[in-house]
């Protein structure tokens, strides 16, 4: 782009009217950078991301085998109805305890500090 001497004797309109349009370039030119900064920060942590789910999906397969084993052994132990119900019981009593721990974590990471607590 090639910049334009400015004539002496433009009006103020003509002015104001240039530097809308150079603001606007300006922030569209920032935009472009924010997003190229975000795209470029996104396709580094794709690899890890993708590592991630793969962790989780393995240490799912894990508890479910786990579960499984338990409840084989407990079969022998008090039966399959009772080491069904134990099994599911503890695993749902499990699942709810995390539930609310991470229900309390994201209400205190949500959390506004300054807000008016006169309430």
């Amino acid at each position: 782009m090639e910049e334009e001497p400015a004539p002496q004797n433009e009006s103020i309109p003509a002015l104001v009217s240039r530097l809308i349009d150079d603001g606007e370039e300006f922030v569209r030119a920032e935009l472009k950078l924010y997003r190229a900064r975000l795209f470029s920060r996104i396709d580094e942590a794709r690899n890890a991301i993708i590592l991630a789910v793969i962790a989780l999906a393995l240490v799912q397969a894990v508890i479910v085998a786990a579960l499984v084993g338990l409840l084989i052994v407990l079969t022998r132990l008090i039966g399959p109805g009772g080491a069904t119900g134990i099994v599911v019981v503890v695993g749902l009593a499990l699942a709810g305890l995390l539930a609310f721990l991470a229900y309390r974590l994201l209400l205190k990471a949500t959390d506004i500090k300054d807000k008016d607590r006169r309430r």
